[in-house]
């Protein structure tokens, strides 16, 4: 049986991989880097107070979220002069002590992400009228989808991207028209779990047009199917207290299962 510590490990382990392959001298520049706390990562990025980069992961596993794990974790930040950061937390299956520790340190509710998994299965066509088909990436279109990316996010990442053309990473662009329309990436870790990110537009926080994305979708998971992949793992940014919206909808079709929220806590 796959834990959620597990399914975590995978984003864990893509964005550790992800500050690793940084240029040196863009890590220097941006003055980034991440610290192991409490079983978990801190990521920080300090020129680039977003919290994608600004982001504890994986608190609460291998011990439970305590006062004394949350002051190394408030040092850690205040120590890089970054004081705009969010610790992905789920009530269902990271533990904590006391209970409410996070109201108890003067911590709020600031969002929240579902965790959702894809496991091996047929792979149904899509039907649809647009002719959009889906690239890797290679080092010659490196550039071009890091310009996409980039126009979209307004991210200070020049010089970063083209840095993912390597091992353990499968970046994949959507075209439509000759235009790139969209991308989504995937990170293979060792236990053999996909994570996927670094996707343009967001479906639903950035557009509602969710064709292209779901056409690189089923590009993923026939490439995950042909390499043994044991679990492709995503998110939904736009969560819903029902889980009856259209973005649930989408992901189901696809074969997607909804795993736990992730609720982004930040100080008050």
């Amino acid at each position: 049986m796959i834990t959620p510590h597990q399914i975590e490990s995978a984003e864990l382990d893509a964005w550790q991989n992800m500050f690793d392959i940084a240029p040196e001298n863009f890590r220097e520049k941006m003055k980034m880097f991440y610290r192991q706390v409490g079983g978990g990562i801190c990521e920080v990025f300090p020129l680039y107070p977003v919290v994608h980069f600004n982001m504890v992961m994986g608190l609460g596993f291998t011990e439970p979220v305590t006062k004394e794990i949350l002051h190394r974790v408030e040092n850690i930040y205040a120590d890089a002069g970054q004081l705009v950061y969010m610790i992905q937390f789920s009530d269902e299956v990271q533990k904590a002590e006391p209970a409410n520790i996070f109201e108890e340190m003067n911590y709020r509710v600031g969002g929240g992400w579902e965790r959702i998994t894809w496991r091996p299965q047929p792979i149904l066509p899509l039907q649809s009228n647009r002719n959009i088909s889906v690239q890797e990436v290679t080092k010659d279109t490196a550039y071009a989808w890091e310009k996409f990316i980039l126009d979209l996010y307004h991210y200070p990442a020049k010089d970063w991207l083209p840095a993912f053309v390597a091992d353990g990473w499968h970046n994949f662009i959507a075209i439509e028209n000759n235009n790139i329309v969209a991308c989504r990436s995937i990170y293979i870790n060792s236990n053999n779990f996909a994570w996927s990110g670094v996707e343009a537009p967001v479906p639903i926080v950035m557009t509602n047009d969710l064709e292209p994305d779901r056409v690189i979708w089923k590009h993923i998971q026939q490439f995950c199917l042909e390499r043994n992949i044991t679990l492709l793992v995503a998110d939904i940014e736009s969560p819903s207290p029902q889980r009856d919206t259209s973005i649930y909808q989408s992901f189901a079709g696809l074969g997607f299962k909804v795993e736990y929220l992730r609720k982004l806590y930040r100080k008050k």
